[in-house]
């Protein structure tokens, strides 16, 4: 088969979830199939050159790379309605993981992954100029394609009460993690990661865009108690600022000096400190209001370290018996989970126990062979 991969994603110089599972994706299974021929096809103006460097991320005889030097934002409009197969030639499957978009094709199959629903979900967490073309095109993507891959049950579940999509055209494939996330034995190297970000007290730790959807803001007044009862803990945030922050900085400027001092925003960081950071935390929190997957609840457990996350959509899923789950609207609920964690020795230990057995269950090679099984159903 000749099988076509859209990695928009991933030609960005700063990928995000969408471009790290594309990624790793790809590597994993150009190492478990060496008999399809795969096709990496994207436009780039802003890193077109970033194709020569995935030449050496992407090393196998059956891999090809086609990147255009044409905007990738005028062809993905364009796809909609320019068969693809004029650009990159003819597949037998193409694989589509910047969802909600498909691609007219003439030839083939095709496949989207699909990440979550979020914008269906709440419209409120984001502006009206994301939400409502999200809302036409991912109807029209769904009716388009011939499979659709789910990271979740909950997001299969989502696709069938949402968008009316028959259970049978939905395959659920969890996402993997990269084995970068482990437990770090080397204290010097997660002290030196500690100093450069600021961070000199233990921490709770949290990871992910800065928008509503994360719950930040419940999280600083959630933090605001804590601190006030415990002076050796601060709240670090890895993660950018992204839409809709005006409340967040509201909120954040309102609080004490002497509070405020002690959460810390990491804005974007390098991908090789993320693990010492989960490594130097006491405790990760996660109370998302809404996830596809999750992928940081795995990281944080894959590293060792207690977590707390939500109860609702996605992430008991994931989290199994590995974490606390609590109602994410419910700051005493977050906050008593916290000080219980503190507190508790002997619970922190049995959730590193337990959230490591967990992390095992996820991996991208087992991802890679999953989706390599959706492609062969449809030759």
């Amino acid at each position: 088969m000749r099988i076509g991969i859209d990695i928009s994603s991933i030609l960005s110089k700063r990928k995000t979830g969408i471009g790290w599972y594309t990624y790793y994706l790809i590597k994993n299974l150009i190492e478990v199939d060496k008999e399809n021929e795969y096709v990496l096809f994207g436009c780039s103006i802003g890193n077109y050159r970033g194709k020569f460097n995935l030449k050496g991320d992407f090393n196998g005889e059956n891999l090809n790379i086609s990147v255009k030097f044409l905007p990738n934002k005028l062809m993905s409009s364009l796809h909609i309605f320019f068969p693809i197969e004029f650009l990159h030639g003819r597949f037998d499957v193409i694989h589509i993981t910047l969802h909600p978009y498909s691609v007219l094709n003439i030839f083939g199959k095709q496949i989207v992954t699909v990440h979550d629903l979020c914008h269906l979900i709440n419209s409120k967490w984001f502006h009206p100029v994301e939400s409502y073309p999200f809302k036409i095109v991912i109807t029209k993507t769904v009716q388009r394609v011939d499979r659709i891959i789910a990271v979740s049950e909950s997001t299969k579940r989502d696709l069938i009460e949402y968008l009316g999509v028959k259970s049978e055209k939905v395959e659920v494939i969890y996402e993997g993690v990269d084995e970068i996330f482990r437990v770090v034995e080397d204290r010097e190297k997660i002290e030196e990661v500690k100093r450069r970000y600021g961070i000199s007290k233990r921490y709770i730790l949290t990871v992910g865009t800065i928008e509503p959807k994360k719950n930040h803001i419940r999280l600083l007044n959630v933090f605001k108690r804590i601190r006030e009862k415990r002076e050796d803990y601060q709240l670090v945030i890895c993660g950018k600022y992204g839409w809709k922050t005006e409340r967040f900085l509201e909120r954040l400027s309102g609080l004490p000096d002497f509070i405020r001092k002690d959460i810390i925003i990491t804005e974007y960081v390098r991908y090789e400190d993320l693990p010492l950071l989960y490594n130097g935390c006491d405790i990760f929190i996660y109370p998302s209001l809404y996830e596809g997957f999750g992928l940081p609840i795995v990281e944080a457990m894959r590293c060792g370290v207690p977590v707390i996350t939500s109860n609702i959509s996605s992430m008991p899923e994931v989290a199994g018996d590995g974490a606390i789950l609590v109602n994410p609207e419910d700051e005493e609920e977050i906050g008593n989970a916290i000080i219980r964690l503190i507190e508790d020795r002997e619970l922190r230990e049995e959730l590193k126990k337990k959230g490591l057995e967990r992390s095992k269950m996820f991996s991208w090679e087992k991802t890679a062979i999953e989706t390599l099984k959706v492609y062969k159903e449809l030759e």
